[in-house]
């Protein structure tokens, strides 16, 4: 399974959007622990921001199987980015 998000605009508007589209989806674990975590750990991140800075974020994660003959070792990519947009005009 794979999941993936991004996003830019103002951090309260990201977060809201990233909470409802990573809820949508649904992961095998513990991949689904992870993404959970992720969407908290940006959503702690995003309330901190002033308002009016807009930011970006791409998040995105897939799990595997590393061994088809050894089902329970599984192999997880994680990849987080979150930025503010300084200079950004409207």
């Amino acid at each position: 399974m794979s999941w993936s998000a991004n996003m830019v605009g103002k951090p309260k508007a990201v977060a809201a959007k990233l909470a409802r589209e990573l809820s949508w989806i649904k992961c095998a674990e513990p991949e689904e622990t992870i993404k959970n975590a992720v969407s908290t750990a940006l959503a702690t991140a995003l309330a901190s921001f002033p308002s009016d800075l807009p930011v970006s974020i791409v998040a995105n994660g897939s799990q595997q199987v590393t061994d088809v003959n050894k089902p329970a070792e599984l192999q997880n990519y994680l990849y987080v980015e979150l930025k503010p947009l300084y200079g950004f005009i409207e």
